[in-house]
């Protein structure tokens, strides 16, 4: 995924809302930029990302200090009850000279080091196999920026759908509201029965109803935008419009873009290296490995002239270990590494064929939404033209109020149809960003 400094920069938007619901001048206004830039800030998945690549990394090293000599002391002290001694008589004059094997405070001190020669790639592929685990961590990191971008714009997008509902909604019960009072002086001047009049008035309180429910939707998507920016505890505004770009990408182009970019796609070509590797530690099970060590000790107890006396003493060499039969374990465990190889190879090739399908699926849905988006403008010009001959005949006594009402709605919902054809329209660009991981191409459309 192409991000610009962990955002997409910069999104320019060319027109602020106007006539927010429920706006207090104090609330601060929020750019489409501003939000993502808050979502990476304050992303508690991000921040896990970035600490699974510390951890990787100190995996990475710890796999390296495998290549360099260990170093141990130890030192032991022993209590010995009874000691072994021959005395034997020397010298004129019958004196014994008196041997103890030992002394009643044995102690031994010792420095040992070990080093490996040759392992049989063992630790090589260890070191290898650790660093494609921080390359995963990086893809990771990678997936969950992408997804953060994905879900906030969904979500600026969202409170976007619902202010531009409420304003629909608002001119609506305008509509309905000046046709209610055109009804009352109708009815006041005898030219419409009372039925004229109630009729009006529910229409205006089942516009009413729907505006509250409006209000409901507007609210829980911005508690929604508020959780993915992190700003729960905060009341703010945004910025924006929803505006319709016309699609003008190759589906070929963009299916090409998907199989380079996806992270997916690219963590099964680490996994194929990982199973290479690990195919290789497993088949160096039952090979010869080859250390050198040295060591010296410091010790007391051998001297029998002088048990006390401590004594020291130095060694080195080499260990040669070679496996003669582990029961077949070596061998099956290269067989499953392969069969593991070989699954992650078709689960890449089930992958890539899902990545083409659902791009020509989105691909559709993106024609079908210009298509509704092109038959809705018409429609509602023709239905601006039904309403306002509607509301004419109605003040000239040539048709009742239902016919207004029929008109009325007709224009509302053509309106409501046509917002929502474009908010799929750029949730379904938004399904392509997410296929390709490459939102620098949704924002250069949205600049346009």
């Amino acid at each position: 995924m192409k991000i610009k400094n962990a955002r997409l920069v910069p999104f320019i938007i060319l027109f602020t809302t106007g006539g927010l619901i429920h706006s207090a001048p104090a609330q601060q206004r929020l750019t489409l930029q501003d939000c993502l830039q808050l979502a990476f800030k304050n992303s508690r998945l991000l921040k896990t990302s970035e600490m699974a690549l510390q951890i990787a990394g100190q995996k990475i090293a710890a796999s390296k200090a495998q290549q360099l000599p260990s170093v141990n002391i130890s030192g032991i002290y022993t209590r010995i009850g009874k000691i072994t001694e021959i005395s034997i008589p020397s010298g004129p004059g019958g004196q014994k000279r008196t041997f103890r094997f030992g002394t009643p405070n044995r102690m031994n001190f010792e420095v040992k080091l070990q080093m490996p020669v040759f392992t049989w790639g063992w630790i090589g592929n260890t070191i290898a196999l650790s660093e494609t685990g921080r390359d995963l961590s990086e893809l990771d990191k990678k997936q969950q920026m992408a997804a953060l971008t994905d879900q906030t714009l969904r979500a600026f997008y969202a409170v976007l759908l619902n202010e531009e509902v409420i304003r629909l909604h608002q001119a609506n019960l305008r509509r309905a509201e000046d046709h209610l009072q055109a009804t009352r002086e109708q009815y006041n001047a005898g030219l419409v029965p009372k039925l004229e009049k109630l009729r009006a008035a529910v229409q205006v309180k089942n516009i009413q109803t729907s505006l509250n429910e409006a209000y409901g939707n507007l609210e829980k998507s911005r508690i929604f935008l508020a959780k993915t920016v992190g700003k729960n505890d905060e009341k703010f505004l945004i910025t924006g419009e929803l505006q319709y770009v016309l699609f003008t990408q190759n589906v070929n182009r963009v299916i090409n873009r998907a199989l380079q970019h996806r992270s997916d796609l690219k963590s099964f070509k680490i996994q194929q290296r990982m199973k290479g590797k690990q195919i290789s530690i497993a088949g160096s099970g039952n090979k010869p490995n080859l250390f050198f060590f040295s060591g010296y000790n410091v010790q007391n107890g051998f001297d029998p002239m002088n048990p006390d006396k401590f004594i020291d003493n130095w060694s080195m060499g080499l260990q040669l270990s070679i496996p003669l039969f582990d029961g077949f374990a070596t061998r099956h465990k290269v067989e499953q590494a392969k069969i593991e190889l070989r699954s992650v190879q078709m689960q890449e090739k089930e992958i890539e064929d899902l990545i083409r399908m659902q791009i020509r699926q989105t691909f559709v849905a993106i024609r079908q939404a210009e298509q509704k988006i092109q038959n809705q403008e018409e429609n509602i010009a023709l239905a601006k033209e039904a309403y306002s001959v509607a509301e004419k005949q109605f003040r000239q006594g040539l048709v009742s109020s239902l016919e207004v009402s029929d008109a009325r709605q007709a224009l509302n919902q053509n309106e409501l149809v046509r917002t929502q054809a474009i908010f799929n329209h750029i949730m379904a660009k938004l399904d392509l960003c997410k296929a390709i991981e490459d939102y620098t191409w949704f924002e250069s459309s949205v600049e346009k």
